[in-house]
């Protein structure tokens, strides 16, 4: 089962501008939501269950929140329980469909309010969520690719940033010469996402040693490689999809080439990096959540999920959506008559803990913890920070 990839976290920089400036927020429209103390209030997604992404562990997430509110009667507004209902629609993974179905959410369904998808769907969704003036909480978006709009869409998740910080702090820890080999796609996401890694890394005291720019599909690494050998790089940044990653990796054996320290962004976190077995063994990647970091119910999210995704990635995306839904029920609650400009005001005061930790909005965007893990036995273990960690082992499968 595919589910949401922290990769697709960054495939959304480079069209973001290119989307917005399309009009792809649609026709501006009130929001046509349920106000009547009998009824449920309505919260919808479009979110991507088929396709090229499929999100089905955030959609569990999603879910597990409504069932735990309505489990306790409902969630309080002005002093009245009021049960939720959750409409989901699977948009395919297509945008067109997905423009859709938001809007049949607000103007049939009814919904109050509406939960993201993931990456570019959310940014798209931005617009939708601007014109028809109802709220939008999303996460799977890095708080620096969301869009300035109209103040209806809001991010609680990482940052960009923050996960070039923790690795750097990671690696000055490890016995490396500091010379990087940044391999990205040649796409303007890529192109981007390498500037940032590479210009935090210098500031870190890090040299990028030889830089990279490959199309998607590459199979052939030999001048990539060998551009990290002749530079001495001892430390690899992969921004890939996973199959580029995977032949890269298996070439770097190949070709005997052992750079001391890397991580795979976009690519690592899929569940398939473990089909190289020992190969992709001491490979780091990002995470948004860990079940050892002592994050806001950890232990139920696991004692639900882990039988169905053993993965930590997985169980990661179903925190999200926990947490995503969890933030937005607060704000329903608070905001008095469940109308989506009134919870739309109260998104703005939010200040709570969930499950990706605590969350107050400034310009919309809630940035919430970094986390650097490790693969190792087909397994992803915390590595960094320190609290909650197992300690950093070597790149057991080029070694």
């Amino acid at each position: 089962m595919r589910t949401v990839r922290p990769s697709l976290r960054w495939a959304c920089a480079a069209v973001c501008a290119a989307l917005l400036a399309t009009g792809c927020a649609g026709n501006s429209t009130s929001s046509a939501g349920s106000t009547s103390s009998n009824d449920p209030i309505v919260i919808g997604t479009s979110i991507s269950l088929s396709g090229a992404v499929v999100l089905t562990s955030v959609k569990d997430g999603y879910q597990l929140a409504v069932d735990k509110a309505n489990a306790a009667g409902g969630i309080t507004v002005d002093g009245v329980k009021r049960k939720v209902k959750l409409v989901v629609l699977d948009n395919r993974s297509d945008t067109n469909t997905m423009v859709q179905q938001v809007r049949s959410l607000v103007l049939s369904d009814h919904a109050v309010a509406l939960l993201g998808s993931c990456c570019q769907q959310n940014i798209d969704m931005q617009g939708q969520a601007d014109a028809l003036k109802t709220p939008l909480l999303m996460g799977a978006l890095p708080v620096e690719l969301l869009p300035a709009g109209q103040g209806y869409a809001w991010d609680s998740f990482q940052s960009l940033a923050d996960g070039a910080d923790k690795f750097y702090e990671l690696a000055a820890t490890a016995s490396t010469n500091k010379k990087i080999l940044m391999v990205n796609t040649n796409d303007a996401q890529g192109k981007a996402t390498g500037e940032l890694w590479g210009g935090l890394g210098e500031k870190a005291g890090f040299t990028v040693a030889a830089s990279k720019a490959v199309p998607g599909g590459t199979t052939d690494f030999s001048d990539v490689i060998q551009a990290g050998r002749s530079t001495g790089a001892q430390i690899l940044i992969a921004n890939m999809t996973p199959p580029d990653c995977f032949a890269m990796w298996k070439q770097m054996k190949a070709l005997a080439y052992k750079p001391k320290l890397a991580i795979g962004l976009q690519c690592a976190q899929t569940p398939g990096w473990s089909s190289l077995g020992a190969l992709g063994d001491g490979t780091l990647v990002q995470l948004n959540w860990t079940d050892s970091a002592g994050l806001p119910d950890t232990r139920m999210i696991v004692d639900k999920f882990a039988k169905k995704y053993p993965a930590l990635n997985d169980l990661g995306s179903v925190a999200l959506g926990y947490h995503e839904t969890e933030l937005l029920l607060d704000a329903i609650s608070r905001s008095g008559d469940a109308t989506p400009a009134a919870i739309n005001k109260a998104l703005a005061t939010t200040d709570m803990s969930s499950a990706l930790g605590p969350v107050k909005f400034k310009d919309n965007k809630s940035t919430t913890p970094s986390f650097i893990g490790q693969w190792e036995n087909g397994k992803i273990q915390q590595v960094w920070p320190a609290k909650g960690a197992v300690p950093l082992k070597s790149l057991a499968g080029l070694n």
